[in-house]
């Protein structure tokens, strides 16, 4: 076999779409060899074993996140109505098209109670959408409980990710968007 040559932040990127697709237990060294067309023990160069691996898709994932949707609602140079907007824009780009979900509410709904070591990071992940959505609510004064608000607005969220991956229906997830985004339609 030629030798290939890979980067780590590759091999996520690639195993990450396979674990979207096939789930973290469905998915095997052999599945994600083939997809980065690499041989399996070439893994075990960058990541300990297949939890490794998956912990560190999520780590990547959530720092490619934290760049385009968290920390843009820390942006005080943009209207709190265009941050949401672009935030909203990114969960749209990134959902509509691969079909197969979130990463992180696909993790969670799989090995939530029988996989502890993902917790920390997807719940770190949740708190910080929390935080985010919090954050432009204050600035909107927005009069109910911020907190409560933006879980009811992370659930809404992830749920039409959900239901739109079920019935094949993206208007789903962007009915989800515009009532989120219709909160600032009077702080443009």
């Amino acid at each position: 076999m030629p030798k290939v040559q890979t980067c780590k932040e590759d091999l996520i990127v690639k195993s990450a779409e396979v674990f979207l697709r096939n789930g973290y237990y469905h998915t095997s060294f052999s599945d994600l060899a083939k997809a980065c067309e690499i041989e399996k023990s070439h893994f075990y160069y960058y990541f300990t074993d297949k939890r490794d691996l998956m912990n560190q898709c999520l780590i990547f994932f959530s720092g490619r996140i934290q760049k385009n949707v968290f920390d843009v609602s820390m942006d005080g140079s943009i209207k709190p109505s265009e941050r949401i907007k672009k935030m909203l824009g990114f969960v749209w780009g990134l959902h509509s098209e691969n079909g197969y979900g979130c990463l992180f509410g696909n993790t969670l709904l799989e090995t939530v109670g029988k996989e502890p070591y993902f917790e920390p990071i997807i719940r770190d992940f949740f708190n910080q959408w929390k935080n985010a959505l919090g954050h432009l609510y204050t600035e909107i004064s927005l009069t109910t409980d911020l907190e409560q608000t933006a879980f009811d607005d992370i659930q809404k969220l992830q749920g039409s990710i959900m239901l739109m991956k079920l019935y094949n229906d993206k208007s789903i997830l962007k009915r989800a968007i515009n009532q989120i985004s219709d909160r600032f339609s009077t702080f443009s």
